[in-house]
């Protein structure tokens, strides 16, 4: 579909679909305030796992969420986040790498603009999740009226993947 290149690998018997993106490849969304590129989702998985690369910028900032069905971690690849997970304050330079248990409540914000950030999530579906609620990027300016979707729309399409607002977010603009 033009997003890398797909090979299948046959392993004792079982289709295994190994795969290769290069830098930039990818479905791509502007999404939740950010851009999100998925680099495995659930489909090529059997929806145990999906990684999506995130370039976020302060309007990434999530309010705080609690995910019932899957794990979330996170490692910062540019940048610089604090996060938010239960009553830890993380903070997450280059190279840090975060962890939050499903059930537990998270957020974070966005320290240094922009911030580029792989998101590991097993079992997949947060990729979906981004994918539902975005617009194609075709490049990387962001368009002028990105934000995050306010509780109206969000909690709607949030619910169906199981992830639950909790309460705002935790940088609060005056």
């Amino acid at each position: 579909e033009g997003f890398g290149t797909i090979r299948v690998v046959h392993l004792k018997g079982r289709n295994v679909g190994a795969y290769l993106l290069g830098p930039g490849e990818g479905e791509s969304v502007w999404s939740l305030g950010g851009r999100f590129t998925v680099k495995l989702g659930g489909d090529h998985s059997d929806q145990r796992f999906s990684v999506t690369e995130s370039v976020a910028f302060r309007t990434t900032e999530p309010p705080m969420h609690v995910h019932q069905r899957e794990d979330e971690a996170w490692y910062v690849l540019d940048g610089h986040l604090t996060f938010y997970v239960a009553d830890e304050v993380l903070e997450a330079e280059a190279g840090s790498f975060v962890f939050g248990p499903k059930g537990i409540p998270h957020s974070f914000t966005v320290d240094v603009e922009p911030s580029r950030v792989l998101v590991f999530a097993s079992p997949a579906g947060f990729e979906s999740f981004a994918l539902d609620l975005g617009h194609p990027a075709f490049d990387d300016d962001p368009p002028a009226d990105l934000t995050m979707p306010g509780p109206d729309v969000l909690g709607p399409i949030a619910e169906r993947y199981g992830i639950e607002v909790v309460g705002p977010p935790v940088r609060v603009e005056p």
